[in-house]
Parts: C-alpha cells; structure tokens; sequence
C-alpha cells in the first residue's frame, strides 16, 4: 500500500538521521516505529484490561489466593 504523509521538517529529520544511525531508509524507520507503537497501545491495552477485571473480581482473587 502506498501512502502519502505529511511530516513536520523537525519530525523527517529526527526520522532521517534515525534512519541513518539504524542503518536504514526512512520508509524502514517510519514502518518499524508504527509497529513498535502499536505493539506498546496493545500492550497497555490489555494491562488496563487486566486492571479492570483484577479490581472488579478483588474478592474471588484474594479467595483463590488463599
């Protein structure tokens, strides 16, 4: 798929140099921070989840605990 996207000059150049200390494109440091985000936004979303269900279910916990 292609994309177009419009980035801040300060944002492709963080990206750019980035890139060229990885050893990489900018495409290739661009695609590896998104996946990198959205494994992090999966990730806290499943702790928050957890979260909920631990403090809703505090009482059976603590009984299993036991």
């Amino acid at each position: 798929m292609n994309m177009h996207l419009r980035l801040p000059d300060d944002v492709h150049a963080g990206i750019r140099q980035a890139a060229e200390e990885d050893g990489n494109s900018v495409n290739t440091e661009v695609v590896l921070a998104l996946k990198e985000f959205l494994a992090a936004r999966q990730t806290e979303r499943v702790r928050r989840y957890a979260l909920e269900i631990a403090e809703e279910d505090a009482e059976l916990l603590a009984r299993l605990a036991q």
